[in-house]
């Protein structure tokens, strides 16, 4: 009876060690094919990004740049869509891609920054007066060439100080994120500012295509003047610094060589597949001024 007794004990263990390998095996399996559908999706999801970002690209260059929006003609069965606005709003097209232009004239240009727009900015995002002064002053630190701090600025002792593994560039910045870094700016402040600024030279402004916060920042108005532009903005495009005074009672500061009441022709272009979460993400910055040796050219390329 002992021995069947410990026949029968081993051979439940024996049979709880075969199940117990089988189980993980099985979740094994499952968990890789999890994974190669998951990497199936992501470089599919990667293919059409691209596959859109050259449709989008051709369509550009081909279409017509109107005061709000860029028209593609008989481009538009590339996409489906006949016209993309520069607004930054974007549009959904097929298979789930969602694909957003914004041209640098209706954001702050981190190459070239209005910094008075830039303060006006940092506190319609809820940011204090103080705390835009620091941030501005950290700015022009940031991108001089010197160690020596302005006012409200921070070189590099400042940094040290505070125990950042990081100095100031002493130089242009070269991606919108590195604008987090300085002195003034927490994180939550600057996801608030980010979307309102682009790393794109910009040649002017543009208030066709600004958003509500951009048309505050830049003109300095409040909420009653607000309205009334983009009711008269609604009606017909702005074309003239007459037409926002007499709407607005604001002058706009205005450089003699600048571009006004028209798109840049430097683009901020987002595009997105996958939904409700994306799967694939490109950032592309782009200059569509033809070249001897181009057609257009890529400014910063990011993807993931």
């Amino acid at each position: 009876m002992n021995e069947r007794g410990s026949a029968t004990l081993l051979s439940l263990l024996v049979s709880a060690v075969m199940i117990t390998v089988g189980i993980g095996f099985n979740w094994m399996v499952k968990e890789h094919l999890k994974a190669a559908e998951g990497l199936k999706a992501k470089t599919e999801a990667m293919m059409q990004a691209r596959s859109t970002y050259d449709a989008l690209i051709f369509s550009i260059l081909s279409g017509r740049l109107t005061q709000k929006e860029i028209v593609f003609g008989g481009a538009n069965k590339l996409l489906g869509v006949q016209r993309i606005g520069l607004g930054g709003a974007g549009v959904n097209l097929a298979n789930d891609v969602f694909v957003k232009i914004q041209d640098s004239n209706n954001a702050v240009s981190l190459v070239n920054p209005d910094l008075e727009v830039l303060r006006r900015l940092i506190v319609l995002e809820g940011g204090e007066a103080e705390t835009a002064d620091t941030i501005v002053d950290s700015y022009l630190d940031w991108v001089d060439a010197d160690d020596l701090s302005r006012v409200n600025g921070a070189e590099s002792w400042y940094y040290r100080a505070q125990s950042k593994p990081y100095a100031p560039r002493n130089f242009p910045v070269q991606y919108k994120d590195e604008l987090a870094l300085i002195r003034g700016f927490d994180a939550k402040l600057y996801a608030r500012v980010e979307p309102y600024l682009t790393v794109l030279p910009s040649t002017g402004v543009n208030l066709n295509t600004a958003d509500d916060v951009m048309l505050r920042a830049y003109l300095g108005i409040d909420q009653e003047a607000l309205d009334k532009l983009k009711n008269y903005r609604a009606q017909r495009p702005l074309t003239s610094e007459t037409e926002v005074f007499a709407v607005t009672g604001k002058q706009m500061p205005r450089d003699p060589e600048g571009i006004y009441f028209f798109p840049s022709p430097f683009f901020d272009i987002t595009i997105k597949v996958g939904s409700p979460r994306s799967l694939y993400t490109m950032n592309v910055g782009v200059d569509t001024l033809p070249r001897a040796t181009a057609p257009y050219n890529v400014i910063y390329w990011k993807e993931g």
